[in-house]
């Protein structure tokens, strides 16, 4: 029994398929589905079925209702709760960037030395956000086949350039980081695994050059799909966890604890019941408030080993 205990207890934690689905009807009323929306633009809007594929479909082939429901507020809320998360994503380097990947983009990034100092874009290098500072010199290695390593490497690449701007242009995604500032992050930066996610429209928002509309549901696609791709490598390490958690159990370094949390000031819901493992009763109500804010510990129990 504890083991299944420990199993829903990570599943509960956002591994359903669907959190929030709704039945969507075509305008002829033969097809349904069950699905989360995802996100949705003026044209297209974008739908998780049970089996978590994605699925793109034309407003104006909905049914009058769901036209309907995407003009509230309900389904703008959902909108920006699934696609408006912060993202962290690994460089094939080992650098790290968290942000949120916005749509594609294709930049001119223009290094310069003036006055003693280097500008990239008329911006100083020392105002750009760290993970970018970090960014600019494998750029400059990238294209200039040559290496440079860190901010020294680059004055010294600069000092070469002899006050002459130098100018690449990068072709990947726009991330908007943490600040709210956006910026190119190129392909040849992510990894094999994350690219075969991130590339697939490049083409095609390319081709639509002058096509505002084409461009919109391109970027609209690769939100969604960057947003899917994150949320399912989570829980896949979510599910590796669980199982070094029964692997811990089972070995007897840790206890399950069955703890009572009643809501705090403030907290509109009912009395929790929950799950944990730890070594103690005072370890156990601590981890359970941690992963329940704004709830207060109350009789806490452990769980049988018998099952």
């Amino acid at each position: 029994m504890s083991h299944i205990i420990l199993l829903l207890l990570g599943l509960g934690t956002g591994l359903s398929a669907v959190a929030n689905g709704r039945t969507w009807t075509d305008s002829t009323g033969n097809y349904r589905v069950e699905a989360d929306l995802i996100g949705f633009n003026e044209t297209m809007a974008v739908l998780k079925k049970e089996d978590r594929q994605l699925v793109a479909v034309p407003v104006d082939k909905l049914s009058r209702e769901d036209q309907a429901y995407l003009q509230s507020k309900d389904a703008a809320e959902q909108s920006r709760q699934s696609t408006g998360s912060m993202q962290k994503w690994t460089m094939a380097s080992g650098l790290k960037v968290v942000g949120r990947v916005v749509g594609y983009a294709r930049k001119d990034v223009t290094v310069q030395r003036r006055r003693g100092k280097i500008y990239v874009n008329d911006r100083t290098f020392d105002n750009l956000p760290a993970v970018y500072q970090k960014m600019l010199p494998k750029v400059v290695t990238y294209f200039e086949k040559t290496a440079v390593e860190d901010k020294r490497g680059l004055e010294s690449w600069v000092l070469k350039l002899r006050g002459q701007p130098r100018t690449f242009t990068l072709e990947g995604v726009a991330i908007e980081l943490e600040n709210g500032d956006e910026y190119g992050v190129p392909f040849f930066f992510f990894s094999k695994e994350d690219l075969q996610v991130l590339q697939p429209g490049w083409e095609r928002w390319l081709a639509a050059d002058k096509d505002r509309a084409k461009r919109e549901q391109e970027n609209l696609l690769l939100q969604t799909q960057a947003e899917a791709y994150q949320q399912d490598r989570a829980n896949n390490q979510q599910i590796a966890m669980m199982q070094l958690q029964m692997q811990g159990y089972q070995a007897g370094l840790f206890d399950l604890w069955e703890v009572r949390l009643n809501p705090g000031r403030g907290v509109a819901s009912p009395p929790l019941s929950v799950v944990v493992p730890a070594r103690d009763s005072r370890s156990a109500a601590q981890e359970a408030v941690r992963r329940n804010p704004g709830f207060v510990a109350g009789a806490v129990g452990k769980v049988s080993r018998r099952y």
